[in-house]
């Protein structure tokens, strides 16, 4: 059945009839952001028992704010998080390149040849697809309209006599930089593996081995997440992965592998304080149902109090 269009005052008064109480700024949020995505996208941890009728009702004394708090706390939430991943996209970036470029001295654009990458019968169409799409940024075949042609690309050609890999980084998707490092051969994953386990020594003060399988789940997971927040959906509850058991508290185990341990901490500290905050301000069987949703089953256990003090 449609859902027919509703004005203002009665999205209100159907919210009311459901048993939640709505309040001066009900109407305003109402008006600024939408029925949908504040009501239908947080309402699921504040309803009670359906009615014999089969009408869904809120847990009794659930408030409009409360329903606005924790849409307003999600969106913190990804501000926060896009900010971490945008780091772990940019090392990424750089270790690859860094790296490629390292072992291909004697060609600039060898990311343009097929055989600079795996030979797995499984991966020959795919590498075929990223490749394409970097002649695509290039502007490399007549199909594609040089004027589209980034400046900086268009400025290093004019004055170079290639476009080396660290330059056309630059331009290119975390999930196409992710299949970059998918792509290729095991003697270079294992190189940039290694470059992740020196750059978290040096940051971190202890050695720690990071495999290439190791990277490339962490990455498979951060990309994932990246696109959600991208993409302004639900992050506090989100699940990744192919059988959906990646949670936020499993993706920060990833970033903490990539991340300098001061942004790592920083990051911690600003989930925890903003965690702390919402549970003062929600009744503690939705805080304890937000936590849970987040992968927190023990608060000081995951962010323990002391990192506070940074």
């Amino acid at each position: 059945m449609d859902k027919p269009f509703k004005s203002i005052d009665e999205q209100i008064a159907i919210l009311e009839s459901r048993g939640l109480e709505c309040d001066n700024d009900t109407r305003l949020v109402l008006e600024r952001e939408g029925y949908y995505p504040v009501v239908n996208g947080y309402k699921d941890l504040f309803l009670g028992q359906w009615e014999d009728s089969g009408q869904e009702v809120f847990v009794k004394g659930t408030k409009f704010s409360d329903i606005y708090r924790l849409f307003e706390f999600d969106r913190t939430l990804r501000l926060l998080m896009f900010e971490y991943f945008n780091k772990a996209e940019a090392v990424l970036k750089t270790v690859c390149s860094y790296r490629f470029a390292m072992a291909h001295k004697d060609n600039p654009e060898a990311y343009l040849d097929r055989d600079s990458y795996r030979a797995d019968a499984g991966y020959r169409k795919k590498i075929d697809t990223l490749i394409g799409d970097f002649e695509k940024v290039l502007c490399r075949s007549k199909k594609w309209n040089s004027d589209y042609k980034r400046d900086y690309i268009r400025h290093y050609e004019n004055n170079h006599d290639n476009t080396p890999v660290w330059i056309l980084m630059n331009y290119l998707m975390l999930g196409q930089a992710f299949k970059f490092y998918e792509f290729q051969p095991e003697s270079m994953r294992n190189s940039i593996a290694k470059s992740f386990s020196d750059l978290y020594s040096e940051t971190h003060e202890v050695d720690k081995r990071i495999s290439p399988r190791r990277l490339r789940l962490a990455y498979d997971h951060i990309k994932d997440f990246r696109n959600i927040c991208a993409h302004d959906e639900r992050l506090f509850c989100a699940r990744v992965s192919p059988s959906r058991d990646v949670n936020l508290v499993g993706v920060l185990s990833d970033l903490e592998l990539v991340l300098t341990e001061d942004d790592y901490k920083k990051l911690r500290r600003n989930i925890l304080l903003d965690a702390l905050k919402l549970s003062d301000e929600l009744s503690n069987d939705a805080s304890a149902k937000v936590l849970f949703a987040m992968g927190v089953n023990d608060l000081p256990s995951v962010f323990p109090k002391e990192i506070l003090g940074l």
